[in-house]
Formats: structure tokens, sequence, C-alpha cells
């Protein structure tokens, strides 16, 4: 029943949502207009969709059972949950959507970010997604469970050739800090893990200091919980950002220093 209510919530957010958002006609920034012709709008069927999802189709084929470790907002109090379950479930439940993920591989098309960061990448349908929109760029991906994570790192293979990427294995409170150390900057950074207010909003804290004016954070599942807004909200008032996009299912986060404050609501 929980589950059920949860799901009937974020329909009547989304339905708010779809009355809210508007297209590019409605939105007067040069930078955000041009950011909808051209990603939000892009329509081209790029090669590397099909080779995702064929890779995506065998992994829900799978029915090899593993052992997962979730140190995610479903863990509970204990801080991390350890299951049993078949590969193709894990795929079904946790990887991103194709529509979702094609939006990733655009967005990283269009800004070409040299630094890229990941938190959780799970079996890494996502990963591939980005890191083929950019093969001069370096990966990193972050991932709790070390099983999930080496089959992400057998998907990476496939669409690196030159291994310009590299997977972390563990907590983000303890993995993030760590890569972090080792950067000097970021252009990019996607986060997918902990959808809770508190973890969402120390990992921002953690990576604001690396970003730059030209870098991009996404922030997925914004209204995935209460907190992932009261999160959403926090992180737009920011007084180091400058433009956000709000596409439902995830949140666009720029620094661009020059701009006028804006939060815009576009349909996808």
């Amino acid at each position: 029943m929980n589950n059920m209510l949860r799901r009937l919530k974020i329909l009547y957010k989304y339905l708010i949502y779809l009355m809210k958002s508007t297209t590019k006609h409605g939105v007067h920034s040069p930078f955000v207009f041009d950011f909808i012709t051209k990603v939000i709008e892009d329509k081209t069927k790029y090669v590397s969709y099909s080779r995702v999802e064929e890779q995506r189709a065998k992994l829900l084929k799978n029915k090899n059972l593993v052992e997962i470790v979730d140190f995610g907002a479903a863990s509970g109090n204990a801080g991390y949950s350890t299951i049993l379950e078949q590969v193709r479930h894990i795929a079904r439940r946790t990887s991103i959507p194709q529509s979702q993920g094609q939006l990733l591989h655009r967005i990283v098309k269009y800004f070409k970010p040299m630094m890229m960061l990941e938190m959780g990448t799970s079996l890494g349908i996502s990963s591939i997604y980005q890191v083929s929109a950019a093969p001069q760029s370096f990966f990193i991906g972050i991932e709790g469970c070390a099983t999930t994570a080496a089959i992400a790192e057998q998907n990476l293979q496939k669409f690196s050739d030159n291994k310009s990427y590299s997977i972390v294995i563990g907590n983000f409170n303890i993995s993030l800090p760590h890569v972090l150390s080792k950067l000097e900057k970021l252009d990019y950074a996607f986060i997918d893990g902990n959808h809770a207010y508190k973890p969402t909003m120390e990992y921002f804290s953690r990576l604001l200091p690396y970003f730059h004016e030209d870098s991009v954070l996404i922030i997925h599942d914004i209204f995935w919980s209460n907190g992932m807004e009261e999160a959403w909200k926090e992180i737009k008032a920011n007084p180091e950002v400058t433009v956000t996009i709000n596409l439902f299912h995830m949140g666009l986060v720029f620094f661009r220093k020059g701009m006028p404050k804006q939060d815009f609501i576009i349909r996808f």
C-alpha cells in the first residue's frame, strides 16, 4: 500500500509539473532556448542508442543470481542491506529508462565535458549512455555494490577503447571524498544514488568546490520523495547556482556567471 501511495503521489506531482512546464517558445534565455532546441528536441537516432539497448536486453535476460549490497535510501536504519537477486531483476529495477538514458547521452554530447562523475552506477546502463557520447572524456563511476560494479565495468569495456574510465567501489560517504581529493575540477556530475535529503545535500556540498562556470550537475529523481524535493529547492537557492532546469525525472544545475538566477520547468 505504501508503494502504491508513493506512486500516486508521484503521478500527482507529475500532473502538476505538466501544467507548469513550458516549451522553448516560453523561454527568454538564449542559453536555455539553444539547449532545448539542440538537446531536448534532438530526435537523431544515434548509433550508440541501439548498442546500449542491446546491452540492456542482455541484462534483462540474465538469470544469474548475485549478491548485492544497497547503501541507498531503501536500505533502512542499518545503513546497508544485502540480498540475493537475479541480474535481470536488478536491471529492471535500477537501470535508467531508455528516454532518460538517451537524454543523458545528448547532454554529454552537447556540453563535451572532459572530467565526468557518476554517483550510482549500478549495472552501467546510464554509464555507457554517457561514455559513448564523449569518447575523449574521462569517466568515474562510484558504486556501492562490488557485484553490480563488476558488471558495469564489463559493459564499459565495450564502449571505451582506451579505458578512459574508472569504477570506484564503496559507500559514497567514504568513496566520494577519496575521488575528489585526486581531482582539480569537475565538468559534469550525475547524482543517482541515495535518494534522500541529507545525503543529497552532503554530496552537493562536497562537489560544489569542484564545479566551474561551464560545469553541469544532473540530479536524478528530484521528485522521488519529499526529502528530494526539499534538496532540489535548497540547491536551486544556493548562491553559486544561476540556472536550473526541471525536467521532472531529473534536475539540471548550472553555475554560469553573469546570467540571471532563473529556474525553468521544461516539458520533456
